[in-house]
């Protein structure tokens, strides 16, 4: 009988136990604290390709919902990983929207960011596939003259409707998503020089080195306008990649290209927020696009050499499939002139956030980046991008010097740029990517779609 007991027992113990791993394996419970209230939608892309509505209507206070994350940090993997979090998408009632990624143990502020009119753009009536409740509960609204909203959106104020239930939306236009596997480029050289200002040799020393104190960034694109917020750390093995020929690199004749490439997989999302203006009696929608780079394909210590050039993607002289972001983005100049040897050092941009951290962007993968064109055509090109504070081991490391060139001759450095916000502040975003000119056009060379404007304004630097 004791026997038949303690089997009893050790089978409820294991039952108990094994259901319990299952739940806790798909099922992440977020509690996150609200300054302010406003209209929202929680999404978060699942592992399955699609978008998980998470939670809707008007939040404030204390937040509580069951999100994907641990389904998404149950996939096994050595290279560095980071889960999605999840986004909201949110409207205040003094007409603005905003949308920020909810970080656990982080207050979530929920302040407006772009008014409604700025990111809206006009579109078809949507198709709802309303319940026989809601209905009778739109008629007798009509009836009764209490909104002059239509059926399925709800006031957000005088002006604007919203979307009352996504869950009301049949059509998946409004929200997707799709993982990517692709080589991105992390940094970048072009040397255009002839003539009597042909450049023989450059040096570079090129470094990466992402740790677990990486943070991935849900980089948006609201109708156009850039957004980043930070996502979790990354969990995994480091990363170091390095390009440092020694002594230096010849030209071909005063020409140079050279990437420096690391496999991401990464999400893209993409949401249309249905609003409705009454004072213009339209239908409008709010195309939002985001990138979070969920894996870094590759770890351990990887040294580029120039006997690997082209012999993989980690190395090349051109540059693999990308879409630059043309959006808030530009170029920085610096005009050197070379020594009495041909020589010049420090061909060095430094970017610094507002915030205690770093930030660098890449653009976006060329298959990527034509699914999103497909789908959102208006919203702009995005880059992906990273984050590591100043006390990390994380670092990013760019140097460029010219070895030979003719002598007591001036030429043109001009970097890429991306001006993008974060939260309420303006921060500055580096993409490693330079072009070194002779001066003989009036605009530089582009990297891929991406032109940098006149280098004939600057002045020389000593």
């Amino acid at each position: 009988m004791k026997s038949k007991v303690i089997a009893i027992l050790l089978l409820t113990i294991v039952a108990t136990a094994t259901l319990g791993t299952a739940a806790s394996e798909f099922l992440s419970v977020e509690r996150v604290y609200i300054q302010g209230n406003a209209k929202a939608f929680i999404f978060q892309p699942s592992t399955d390709g699609e978008i998980k509505l998470l939670k809707q209507g008007y939040v404030g206070g204390v937040l509580t919902f069951r999100s994907e994350s641990r389904r998404w940090k149950s996939l096994r993997t050595k290279n560095l990983h980071s889960a999605p979090t999840p986004v909201i998408v949110y409207f205040t009632k003094d007409g603005k929207i905003g949308i920020k990624s909810i970080v656990p143990g982080r207050k979530l502020v929920l302040d407006g960011m772009f008014p409604v009119e700025d990111v809206l753009q006009p579109s078809k009536q949507p198709t709802l596939n309303l319940p026989l409740t809601s209905r009778i509960k739109y008629r007798v609204r009509s009836l009764l003259g209490t909104s002059s909203c239509p059926w399925g959106y709800e006031e957000l104020n005088a002006r604007y409707c919203i979307i009352e239930n996504w869950e009301y939306l049949k059509d998946s236009y409004y929200s997707e998503s799709r993982t990517f596997v692709e080589w991105v480029p992390f940094m970048g050289l072009k040397v255009r020089t002839e003539g009597g200002k042909k450049i023989g040799r450059i040096g570079a020393s090129w470094g990466i080195q992402l740790t677990t104190s990486t943070r991935g960034m849900w980089s948006f694109s609201v109708d156009g306008i850039p957004v980043i917020d930070f996502g979790s750390s990354y969990s995994g093995s480091t990363l170091k990649v390095s390009y440092a020929p020694e002594p230096d690199v010849r030209t071909e004749n005063g020409y140079l290209d050279r990437y420096l490439n690391i496999p991401l997989k990464y999400v893209v999302v993409i949401y249309n927020i249905p609003v409705y203006d009454k004072w213009k009696k339209q239908y409008a929608s709010i195309p939002i696009a985001g990138v979070y780079p969920l894996e870094v394909m590759m770890s351990g210590f990887h040294e580029a050499k120039e006997q690997d050039l082209n012999k993989g993607k980690l190395l090349t002289d051109y540059l693999v499939s990308s879409h630059f972001p043309t959006s808030n983005t530009g170029s920085k100049v610096k005009v050197f002139r070379t020594t009495r040897y041909g020589t010049y050092d420090n061909i060095v941009f430094e970017f610094q956030g507002s915030s205690s951290y770093k930030f660098y962007s890449v653009p976006l993968g060329g298959s990527a980046a034509s699914w999103l064109w497909s789908k959102l055509p208006g919203v702009g090109a995005l880059s992906i991008s990273f984050s590591y504070s100043k006390t990390s081991q994380s670092v990013v490391t760019y140097g460029i010097r010219v070895m030979n060139a003719p002598p007591n001759q001036q030429y043109y450095a001009t970097i890429l740029k991306r001006d993008i916000e974060l939260a309420n502040n303006n921060v500055e975003l580096a993409m490693y990517f330079i072009i070194i000119d002779d001066g003989t056009d009036s605009m530089p060379p582009c990297f891929g779609n991406l032109c940098p404007t006149s280098i004939k304004h600057p002045t020389l630097t000593s």
